[in-house]
């Protein structure tokens, strides 16, 4: 049987690297271009595909259980990496006040007023990379397209840097204990409707118990919000650890939790450092428990 795959287009780039590890193991795939990013899973859903490679935008379909994830491929780069546009080569605590700052998302915005409340954020679409990866221009073409100022600087996940080819421009990644990652960031799964034995020799367990434990506390949190909310999971011997917190909006307030649990509980853990940071007051913290 020939497996049809699809990819979101976010991750379209990584696709050629996903389809070599699947005839490695022995599976015939199709690639069949990429979906929809409107409705990325309506080819799933109808039948027209056999299974479709996510990242980050597509991996909180396993949390609503709409679809199996017949392999969690191990780990990219987890960090948030800082990116010069210009000759500057310094780190982010030592640049100079009203350097600009490109960013995409409140997280990243907040982290920024939290860590360097001199510098001056520039908000990038949230297709930022997307239409830059799919005009095949560079960044600084794509953003006077879209009418936007061009920063000195880019903060953005590590794997998005490498995607539209400025991994090489990067000053710094960003310590993940206090610049949180969005949760799930680095990660990649091949989803499906039912189980595909083939693809399950690539499931990479440590990555999927870090996934399940950051996947248990985004649906912990689901209802209060969790626009500024970061976390990375990381499994080691028979543990598994997990760093959260969450930052105001206005960069003024932060919230953060560190705890261990057993390997063998990821979603327990994930709740634990969900009820944590609720009694630290995270619920002041977000839009959420402000309106």
């Amino acid at each position: 049987m020939t497996a049809r795959l699809a990819t979101h287009p976010d991750i379209a780039g990584l696709t050629r690297r996903v389809l070599r590890q699947l005839h490695y193991v022995g599976m015939d795939v199709d690639f069949v271009g990429e979906f929809d990013a409107e409705d990325p899973f309506a080819s799933l859903r109808a039948h027209e595909i056999d299974m479709a490679l996510v990242g980050l935008s597509g991996i909180a379909s396993i949390v609503r259980g709409e679809f199996t994830a017949v392999a969690v491929l191990p780990r990219m780069e987890t960090r948030d990496v800082l990116v010069s546009l210009e000759a500057r080569a310094k780190p982010l605590l030592e640049l100079p006040p009203g350097t600009t700052i490109g960013v995409t998302g409140l997280r990243r915005r907040a982290l920024l007023a939290a860590h360097r409340p001199d510098l001056v954020p520039l908000q990038l679409g949230a297709d930022f990379v997307r239409g830059t990866i799919e005009r095949e221009v560079e960044v600084e073409d794509s953003l006077a397209s879209a009418g936007i100022e061009v920063p000195e600087m880019l903060i953005m996940s590590a794997l998005d840097a490498k995607e539209i080819g400025l991994l090489d421009e990067a000053v710094e990644a960003l310590d993940p204990k206090s610049w949180f990652p969005e949760p799930g960031q680095g990660a990649l799964a091949l989803l499906a409707r039912h189980p595909i034995a083939e693809a399950t020799a690539l499931d990479h367990l440590p990555t999927r118990t870090a996934l399940r434990t950051e996947l248990a506390l985004i649906d912990a949190m689901a209802q209060h919000g969790t626009d500024t909310l970061g976390c990375l999971a990381q499994p080691s011997g028979r543990w598994i650890r997990l760093w959260a917190g969450a930052v105001s909006v206005a960069g003024d307030r932060m919230i953060r939790s560190n705890r261990t649990g057993p390997l063998d509980e990821p979603e327990g853990l994930g709740v634990a450092v969900a009820d944590e940071l609720l009694a630290r007051g995270y619920e002041r913290l977000t839009s959420a428990g402000q309106s």
